[in-house]
């Protein structure tokens, strides 16, 4: 019995045997990542009720070197770059399920030219709506702009970590305006107003990407059940020999 697979485009062949291999890993490191940022905030919430349990005042007096300094350094930090992790890793777990339907939606195409050729008709290809060629690139898109928000969220932690590692009653809450401080602060600040949606507008790319897909799946059946209607009536057509 001839592979269905050997029956597709050069393209969707080339295609077939990325999605085929990539799928799984996009998914494992997903997972790991998930589970990863998990633990990383349960340690950085010890270190959180560690610091505030030390008095308002204890905490802005504490100058730079201080357990209590390095440990808001620590945790101002994270918040910056995790929440960029977690969704990157949510991005790859999306990415990964795009490639099992793309598994399924080539292996689809492959066996109904196989039936085709099976029963003697003319192997057609199944028209193509635009979207099936749309969702692999959307999918493409949704996790490069998670990567680029994580690339951004890893410079504002850089930001955050040396803004924080001065006292805030000596250094911080004094600073004059066009300081070098309030400079930062500002950074931090206006990345974090516009980096969250540039997150959330990652994560739907992939969804689309996702339901692109699915409604691919729904055409190709649609096509192939009809193309088999076709086969079959033709061949009850045919005169009896």
């Amino acid at each position: 019995m001839p592979d269905g697979r050997l029956m597709l485009e050069p393209s969707d062949q080339r295609m077939y045997g990325f999605v085929r291999s990539a799928w799984a890993p996009l998914i494992v490191v997903g997972l790991l990542i998930v589970l990863f940022s998990l633990g990383y905030g349960i340690y950085t919430s010890t270190l959180v009720a560690d610091y505030f349990s030390n008095s308002k005042a204890v905490r802005e007096a504490a100058g730079p070197g201080s357990q209590i300094v390095n440990q808001q350094v620590f945790f101002e930090s994270t918040f910056a770059w995790l929440p960029g992790f977690k969704f990157f890793g949510m991005g790859l777990l999306f990415a990964g399920i795009v490639a099992a339907l793309a598994i399924i939606i080539l292996t689809l195409k492959g066996s109904g030219a196989q039936i085709q050729q099976m029963m003697g008709a003319e192997v057609r290809a199944m028209p193509r709506p635009l979207i099936s060629r749309a969702y692999p690139w959307l999918a493409i898109l949704g996790l490069l702009i998670l990567a680029v928000a994580f690339g951004v969220s890893i410079y504002q932690a850089v930001v955050a970590a040396s803004y924080w590692n001065n006292s805030i009653a000596n250094t911080l809450d004094p600073a004059p305006a066009g300081s070098q401080f309030l400079a930062q602060l500002s950074t931090i600040e206006s990345i974090e107003a516009w980096n969250v949606p540039l997150k959330f507008v990652g994560i739907a790319t992939l969804l689309t990407s996702i339901s692109f897909a699915l409604f691919t799946i729904q055409s190709v059946l649609r096509g192939q059940s009809m193309r088999l209607l076709e086969m079959v009536e033709a061949r009850g057509k045919k005169p009896a020999a």
